[in-house]
């Protein structure tokens, strides 16, 4: 855990734009760098990596606030909500949305 703090500080400076636009770019910067999985919370529409059971973005561990909240492992969100998957990827994934 300390490793990916440390990590994630490093982009200390980046928060607004990891956390408005590019949520899912820096799940996938971690699950890159740690492993792990991205889920995606429909109801805040945020990307987040679970590493070793814990909760991941750029603000760092945010498992107490995304813990309880009914995430969507972000593999088969195509099958829950296949019209959605396509919009979060046009708009969030290959930033091509207005």
């Amino acid at each position: 855990m300390e490793e990916i703090l440390a990590f994630i500080s490093q982009f200390d400076g980046a928060q607004d734009v990891f956390l408005n636009g590019c949520c899912y770019w820096f799940a996938h910067i971690l699950q890159t760098r740690f492993g792990g999985e991205i889920l995606y919370e429909p109801s805040d529409g945020h990307f987040v990596t679970r590493i070793d059971g814990e909760l991941y973005d750029i603000r760092g561990n945010v498992t107490g606030e995304y813990g309880q909240q009914q995430l969507i492992y972000w593999a088969n969100y195509a099958e829950v909500d296949p019209s959605h998957y396509k919009r979060l990827v046009r708009d969030c994934v290959l930033k091509e949305g207005d």
